[in-house]
């Protein structure tokens, strides 16, 4: 399963006029049958809320306030996520009469018709503030507090990345949740800026587009949506970008020894890194492996890895790890993999992660008839490198998207053949890789 979390909004999505329709509580419960988290996300207080929405036990999480609060149904907990209002804004606004005024545990609600006065506060305390919009409304958070920032913080706890992530809305107030999930959509009757962020628009409005997104999910998982985050692999001599979709291509980098494929995948790693993808590393050196440093080693030349712990450290979304079989035996390398490789589309299937697994020295892990049952995981971006790519299991070849060279300067994509004329910066760690190991890509 790749979108594991939903988050949806209350008003002008679940709720017209602040009721919801039957349907989509029957819907809510379908997905919750699925094993998919689902996350209430709204500008409303949660007081309020309670009040009017008694079926929000169907969520695993409430996110008020526009962020501010977050809420666990299950055991009527709630957390304040940003600071209180300063008693010096609220003395001021009722000095210049701003009506009505509504104090939350975080954010302060007026109507839009006040924006100057409210704007004339804020500047004069000089509190760094934020307006937010709804329609007819106008509300006050701390600078950094948005729906996004509080839906992290549910993701968090449930051990949920962002990348598996879709999230439903039709309010502005909803732009910073639709560009942090993994696959934004508005309902018909959202604002124009809304649609034109998100990455589908239903064809109905309110309860009858969210019935269209919960079908979809239930249905294929959202087959059809593609990605939003692509990893660049150079630029062709046409000017045309290459890029790898995430969760969707595998690649193949080959070439003979020395020519830069580990400092290739490094580059590719330093780019998954950066956009938030969980990645697993396997490879097998004596004197350590090379890997960004924000990745977490385990085994050495001297200690084999526990699956246990490298699955425990995947807990954590953001966590990635490279895994050293360097004490194995040469023989006993496939097994291990194989093993682990089952472990890890276990994971995937309940929580959607780890988005890429990268083996280097391929031909040495997937020896064929031992690990190639498993070694294709479904719906992860594969990368195996290799100077030996014959060696590896033709169920593998096959599976293959797109292949680089580390010697020939080209890509092969689609059947197409591209000649690459420089390759994409990606961060300033491999932007500090030297100029000699700096690969580029060819067809296989």
């Amino acid at each position: 399963m790749r979108y594991v979390a939903l988050a949806a909004g209350f008003d002008g999505t679940l709720a017209r006029d602040g009721a919801c329709d039957e349907r989509c509580i029957e819907s809510l419960r379908a997905l919750g049958a699925t094993g998919r988290k689902l996350i209430l996300v709204t500008s409303r207080d949660l007081r309020e809320l309670l009040e009017i929405f008694p079926e929000v036990r169907l969520f695993d999480y409430v996110v008020a306030e526009n962020g501010a609060v977050m809420h666990r149904p299950a055991t009527r907990e709630s957390e304040i996520l940003a600071q209180a209002p300063p008693e010096l804004l609220l003395q001021e606004l009722r000095r210049r009469h701003v009506t009505p005024l509504s104090v939350g545990s975080s954010m302060v609600r007026t109507v839009q018709a006040n924006e100057a006065e409210v704007s004339a506060a804020l500047r004069k305390l000089q509190l760094d503030f934020q307006l937010v919009t709804n329609p007819g409304a106008l509300m006050m958070l701390p600078a950094g507090v948005n729906k996004a920032s509080g839906v992290w913080a549910a993701l968090r706890e449930l051990g949920v990345s962002r990348h598996n992530l879709v999230a439903i809305g039709d309010g502005e107030n909803d732009l910073a949740l639709f560009e942090f999930a993994g696959h934004a959509v508005a309902v018909q009757n959202a604002d124009t800026l809304v649609k034109r962020v998100a990455d589908r628009t239903t064809l109905g409005a309110y309860c009858e587009g969210f019935l269209e997104l919960a079908r979809d999910l239930v249905a294929n998982d959202l087959a059809d949506a593609t990605p939003r985050s692509k990893i660049a692999l150079g630029v062709c001599e046409n000017g045309d970008a290459v890029e790898l979709t995430p969760c969707r291509d595998s690649l193949l980098v080959h070439g003979p020894e020395g020519t830069g494929k580990i400092a290739l995948c490094n580059r590719l790693l330093d780019q998954f890194l950066a956009s938030s993808y969980q990645c697993c590393v396997i490879d097998a050196e004596v004197g350590g492996l090379q890997v960004p440093g924000e990745v977490e080693v385990f085994g050495d030349a001297h200690e084999v890895p526990r699956l246990t712990d490298i699955l425990s450290a995947l807990d954590q979304p953001t966590a990635s790890v490279a895994i050293n079989l360097a004490a194995l035996a040469v023989e006993t390398r496939p097994v291990f993999t194989d093993a682990l490789l089952v472990q890890l589309q276990a994971l995937h299937d309940r929580l959607g992660r780890p988005h890429v697994v990268l083996i280097r020295h391929a031909e040495s892990f997937l020896a064929d008839g031992i690990a190639a049952a498993s070694a294709r995981l479904s719906e992860v971006t594969m990368i195996y490198a290799t100077a030996q790519p014959e060696r590896l299991p033709a169920r593998i070849l096959d599976s293959v998207t797109l292949t680089l060279n580390s010697a020939t300067q080209a890509v092969m994509a689609g059947g197409l053949l591209a000649r690459i004329s420089e390759l994409a910066p990606s961060s300033p760690a491999a932007e500090s890789l030297p100029e000699s190991d700096t690969a580029t890509a060819s067809g296989y």
